[in-house]
C-alpha cells in the first residue's frame, strides 16, 4: 500500500472516531409522558387523571413526580441517566 493512501484511510477512519452520535438520552417530555402512561397503567387511573408535576434530573438518573386524581400523594417515576424507567412508586407508605 502506498503512503498516501495508506494515509487517506487513516484519516478517514479517524474521522469517523470524531462524528457525534446520536443522543441516548430522551427528552423530558417524552419521559413525563411515558411516566405519566406508566402510572396510569399502575394505578388503574384515567391518562388525562395522571400529569406530571416535576421532574429532577441528577447525573444518576431522573425522579419524576406525577399528580393522581383521587390519590393523597404524589407518584414518583425513577428513571436511569439514559432514559429507561426503573420504576414507579406511591410516594405515601400505605
Amino acid at each position: 500500500m502506498t503512503r498516501p493512501a495508506f494515509f487517506l484511510i487513516t484519516a478517514a477512519g479517524l474521522a469517523a472516531c470524531t462524528q457525534p452520535g446520536p443522543s441516548t438520552a430522551v427528552s423530558e417530555a417524552d419521559l413525563q409522558g411515558s411516566c405519566e402512561a406508566l402510572v396510569s397503567a399502575e394505578t388503574g387511573v384515567r391518562p388525562e387523571d395522571v400529569s406530571a408535576v416535576s421532574t429532577k434530573t441528577e447525573p444518576t438518573g431522573s425522579v419524576t413526580t406525577l399528580s393522581v386524581v383521587g390519590a393523597q400523594a404524589p407518584w414518583l417515576c425513577l428513571s436511569d441517566p439514559f432514559g429507561v424507567i426503573t420504576g414507579v412508586e406511591y410516594s405515601q407508605e400505605g
